[in-house]
């Protein structure tokens, strides 16, 4: 497209109604042949829009497509999934029926089960007849829809749906603006309705008039600037005072004083109503989105009886339409002037009597709070319990419509509210939490010059820099702590929460900025933040601190310690709950137990974790968990669940505004696509997170590092090019040893990328690391096999090299035991003896999907006389049924039992992506391509008494 950048995208260019009709029945035609497609149609009030697309409707209906119809109203942002549910509930035939819509409530705490369940849904929907989804007025759709229609979109690429999305111009502010930008990312079309031309003008005034325009007309209709609902109401207007006559078929405009402004002229066609319709529509505008007769009647305190004939009033004068049993207004235009023209304490004292109604009906918590805030005087109890119960109810689903209803709260409190400070770090976290920084650090600073106890000053100090470290500003949460810890008199409790962030934030310090490499410093304030945690009673801090002691554990090479702390942090957030279990330890746990070698456990921890952080409301910790299970992946040597996990931890990152997990994710998948052979694809994504880096995003640094060696090795184009001695990794060994922790064989590889360079010192400082790693965990088989292989990579002993083969065979890391196998083929003389060296190294590589190591040694079989294929699917070690593993095998039984793809993730709680693959080991394994040979060898061998998930053998 052409035209200027515009929130990360290029602003489409203003196209006509009739150039738009023509794009949009393109798009309904391919998705009427089975193709996706989406458009968003943008362009301000009254420009057209909603006409559109009632046009796309009735020639998506003429072409015999179903149509799934809905409009967003201003309180749709406090009621989560509530734009797409009424969409996909009103059209043709419902999507959706109860059942999916209770289900879809009990999934609400994680918007990616949800958009599984609705991808699923509308896939099925549509097989039996081509979709079309029309949804109005977007700029009011709530967190939950924006983000999963975000998602959808994408998911259902592959069926004959067409979303057609229309919204005003949207604003940073608003929850649909991300999800356009996500959107524009995956190919959607974006139309922008431009104004009339002035044909289009002039024919829209015949037709309202009834004559052609004359040129005093064509002048007035200027000040509507190409707008076609304000030109019509303008029109109007002028007729209404007699001002419009046809003189020889034109309309001539006698006269007079210009027409008032559109605010004004509802203002004065609404005095000529009668009192009871008048205030019917004021109701109406309160409540700000199809209403009730009965509820009008409640709010008004007007019996329902008189109101009959004042909905009829208002109805016949063409400001209200009736949809269904409820009523709305012709245009939102109206209803904005409605209630823009009300004075500050009518529309106050609606809003209270709105909220009392509407909590008598049922509605959603947040819209009641909203009504009832709006109506409140500073100090209402009962307005700031409302809210408070409000914001927690939604925190999880929608923390931007929390944060709203929280700075709400903390308006109507008072300055000396014993609870206001509390309050505000409530705030500041749903404010971080939906990526609204700017707003947190404002309420901060006004709520620092306001408070003056130690208590409030700790309080709020400690919330900013929580919102702060949410979002990697690292050094800034460092200063507010310590300038917050300073103070004298801070309770304990205070002191012991801003200890357990202080070693948090020293440990994401020493991973970005290179400082406090062995993380002693943190390590000593999650000790402080444990002995100030207990003497208080504050199980959140205790919980924090022991999960920071965990992780300095972990990035000095002391597993045993770091899987000890981390059973700490998860026994006391299990039995406290609350807020120590809103920090999600099992994910320090998860990586732990990995880095330990203990990846059963981890695996079990992770899955508990996912299900407890769905269960709290706590998004944001699952794609955290997801990243740290694909790490455990790569661990253990299953290429593809580990690339299918990051992928979706990568979206869920970005979608939910949590830039670390993001960049962290895009290095680990650079590590897998090296691995998989798809260079490209890593050096895209190294770039990415490098100039993200440079702007300020953190990112661990030795994980930069890291793939920058790694990529610099695979391009090399000779020995010389694979390894600098200027790149910062080598710099930084021995005293980093955390990435040769979460993975032992990268100290042979280092070493072995150093000594085919030439580089003696950097191979010497990697060989080093390996040591240290040995000498702290000497129960660690992998330590003590990566140890001895670094030794005989650089002594080039073939004996020592064969010695490492067999330490690594008894570890669960395959990768490692390739390189292993590599290494002493290259150093092996004997033709028979260093064939099955090279056999065993190609089938580790190609059942773990490693094709760069599969072609590499590949290559090697060739010179010997061997050909070998490249595997299609990544089987794992051990064909057959036996070699299937527990995950594979728990996929397998919900297969056989009629699930799909999607079901089974729900059920397992996995990405489709991760049951797609493990569905693509099974076929591999099994030699079969299909569901149905899968189902009848599974039910044999279950018949014949298989073990259980639980009795299979670990991978």
């Amino acid at each position: 497209m052409l035209g200027s950048r515009a929130g990360g995208r290029e602003q489409a260019p203003l196209v006509g109604r009739g150039r738009a009709l023509d794009e949009l029945s393109a798009a309904v035609d391919a998705a009427a042949a089975g193709s996706a497609r989406c458009v968003v149609v943008q362009g301000e009030a009254g420009i057209g829009k909603s006409r559109l697309l009632a046009e796309v409707a009735d020639r998506a209906a003429a072409r015999g497509m179903a149509t799934a119809e809905g409009r967003a109203t201003e309180l749709d942002r406090l009621s989560p999934l509530a734009t797409l549910v009424n969409a996909l509930d009103h059209g043709t035939r419902p999507v959706l029926d109860e059942a999916d819509r209770a289900e879809l409530a009990t999934r609400a705490a994680v918007p990616y089960r949800q958009t599984t369940l609705l991808a699923e849904r509308i896939t099925t929907y549509a097989r039996a007849c081509p979709l079309v989804v029309l949804v109005d007025d977007m700029q009011w759709a709530d967190e939950a829809t924006a983000l999963l229609i975000r998602s959808l979109v994408p998911a259902l690429a592959d069926a004959p749906v067409m979303w057609l999305l229309a919204s005003r111009p949207l604003s940073r502010e608003s929850a649909m603006h991300a999800a356009v930008e996500g959107l524009a990312e995956r190919g959607a079309r974006f139309l922008t309705l431009g104004p009339l031309s002035e044909e289009a003008v002039d024919e829209l005034s015949a037709h309202t008039l009834g004559a052609r325009p004359g040129d005093g007309v064509r002048r007035l209709a200027d000040r509507a600037a190409g707008n076609p609902f304000l030109l019509q109401e303008l029109l109007h207007a002028l007729r209404e005072q007699g001002r419009i006559r046809i003189e020889d078929g034109e309309a001539q405009v006698s006269p007079g004083e210009l027409p008032d402004s559109f605010r004004a002229q509802v203002a004065r066609r609404c005095r000529h109503l009668s009192t009871p319709a008048r205030q019917l529509m004021e109701a109406g505008a309160v409540l700000a989105r199809p209403f009730g007769v009965h509820e009008a009647a409640g709010v008004t305190g007007i019996p329902v009886r008189e109101l009959n004939s004042a909905t009829e009033e208002a109805i016949a004068q063409g400001h209200l339409v009736a949809v269904g049993t409820l009523l709305r207004f012709r245009h939102d235009l109206i209803r904005e002037a409605v209630y823009d023209n009300l004075s500050g304490p009518v529309k106050h004292a609606l809003h209270r009597e709105a909220g009392a109604v509407l909590a008598a009906e049922g509605r959603p918590a947040a819209e009641c709070a909203t009504h009832v805030a709006w109506g409140a005087r500073r100090g209402d109890q009962h307005a700031l319990r409302a809210l408070r119960e409000a914001a927690e109810g939604v925190m999880g689903a929608a923390p931007g419509v929390a944060a709203d209803l929280l700075i709400r709260l903390v308006e109507l409190s008072e300055p000396d509210d014993r609870d206001r400070p509390g309050n505000v770090c409530r705030a500041l976290s749903a404010l971080s939490f939906s990526g609204r920084t700017g707003e947190a650090i404002e309420l901060a600073d006004a709520e620092l010059a306001l408070a003056s106890d130690p208590t409030a000053l700790a309080t709020v100090r400690h919330g900013l820099a929580a919102a702060l470290k949410f979002t990697g500003r690292t050094p800034e949460v460092l200063k507010l702590v310590d300038l917050a810890l300073a103070d004298r008199g801070v309770p304990v409790r205070n002191q012991a929460q801003l200890w357990s962030l202080r070693a948090h934030t020293l440990i994401d310090c020493g991973l970005s900025m290179g400082e406090d490499p062995a993380c002693e410093l943190a390590a000593a304030a999650g000790g402080e933040a444990v002995r100030l945690g207990e003497a208080a009673g504050e199980a959140a801090a205790t919980a924090s601190g022991y999960t920071a002691r965990s992780r300095a554990a972990l990035v000095a090479g002391r597993l045993d310690e770091a899987v000890l702390f981390a059973e700490r942090a998860t026994d006391i957030a299990d039995r406290s709950g609350g807020e120590a279990r809103w920090h999600a330890p099992r994910r320090w746990l998860g990586e732990a137990l990995t880095a330990a070698e203990r990846f059963t456990d981890a695996e079990a921890v992770f899955d508990a974790g996912q299900r407890e952080a769905e269960r709290l409301g706590a998004p944001w910790a699952v794609p955290r968990l997801r990243g740290h299970r694909a790490q455990l992946w790569l661990a253990a040597g299953r290429l593809a669940e580990a690339t299918a996990e990051a992928e979706a931890t990568l979206h869920s990152s970005v979608a939910l505004g949590t830039p670390p997990t993001a960049q962290s994710t895009r290095l680990l998948m650079a590590r897998l696509a090296i691995l998989r052979d798809e260079l490209p694809t890593a050096r895209a994504l190294f770039a990415t997170a490098r100039g993200l880096s440079d702007a300020g995003v953190r990112v661990a640094v030795d994980e930069l590092m890291l793939v920058e060696v790694l990529l610099r090795d695979a391009t090399a184009q000779g020995p010389h090019e694979a390894a600098d001695d200027g790149d910062m990794l080598w710099s930084a060994l021995p005293d980093r040893i955390r990435l040769v922790c979460q993975d032992p064989g990268l100290g042979p590889e280092l070493v072995r990328i150093a000594v085919r360079a030439g580089l003696h010192g950097p191979a010497e400082r990697a060989a080093a690391a390996s040591h240290l790693l040995a000498e702290r965990n000497p129960q660690l088989a992998s330590a003590q096999a990566a140890a001895s292989h670094v030794d005989a990579l650089r002594s080039g002993d073939p004996g020592a090299l064969r010695a490492a083969v067999g330490l690594w065979r008894s570890t669960p890391r395959p990768l490692a035991l390739a390189g292993a196998l590599e290494d002493a083929a290259l150093a092996t003389a004997d033709g028979e003896d260093v064939l099955a060296l090279w056999e065993e190294a190609f089938g580790l590589y190609a059942a773990a999907g490693a094709a760069r190591g599969a072609a590499r040694v590949r290559q090697r079989l060739r010179v010997l006389g061997v050909r070998r294929r490249m595997p299609r699917a990544a089987a794992r070690p051990g064909a057959g049924w036996d070699g299937i593993t527990p995950s594979e095998l728990r996929v397998v039984r919900l297969v056989v039992d009629g699930l799909t793809n999607r079901q089974v993730a729900n059920r397992l709680f996995l990405s489709r992506h991760t049951v797609d693959a493990h569905l693509r080991n099974v076929f591999g394994k099994l030699g079969v391509s299909s569901r149905v040979e899968l189902a009848r060898i599974a039910a044999r061998h279950l018949a014949e008494g298989a073990p259980s998930p639980s009795d299979v053998a670990s991978p």
